[in-house]
């Protein structure tokens, strides 16, 4: 085999991995960019609450947490956590959020709140 053929093999195979990441990287990033639809509220891992986020109204929730309680507040399609009982603050200073890919969650009270959206069961393949 000559030089020139195999640079040339390796200069195909190289492109084909570049746009095999790119696409993949563009993909992952406008599915996590996008606003979502339902923001699913767990305490211990039980489904307690399923909000839909597409209404884009301001609506307050009282989630009863493992330790107290949390308010929850949604508002422009989005959802935070307004008030905890945890001595961090941690879900409280997360803010508002609407994207799958950026959980809210409240160790202290066993609470977690998880975006996601109507295309859930679906399979990126390269």
């Amino acid at each position: 085999m000559d030089k020139k053929k195999l640079r040339n093999d390796i200069i195909l195979i190289a492109s084909l991995l570049i746009v095999a990441i790119i696409s993949l990287v563009l993909v992952l990033s406008s599915r996590s960019s996008k606003n979502s639809n339902y923001a699913k509220v767990y305490v211990q891992d039980e489904l307690v609450l399923t909000i839909d986020l597409t209404k884009k109204e301001e609506k307050t929730y009282t989630v009863h947490g493992l330790n107290g309680d949390l308010i929850i507040q949604t508002k422009d399609g989005a959802i935070a956590v307004t008030s905890s009982n945890c001595p961090h603050q941690d879900c409280v200073h997360m803010g508002y959020v609407n994207v799958t890919n950026k959980p809210i969650i409240c160790a202290y009270n066993a609470v977690y709140i998880v975006i996601e959206d109507s295309l859930e069961d679906y399979e990126i393949v390269i």
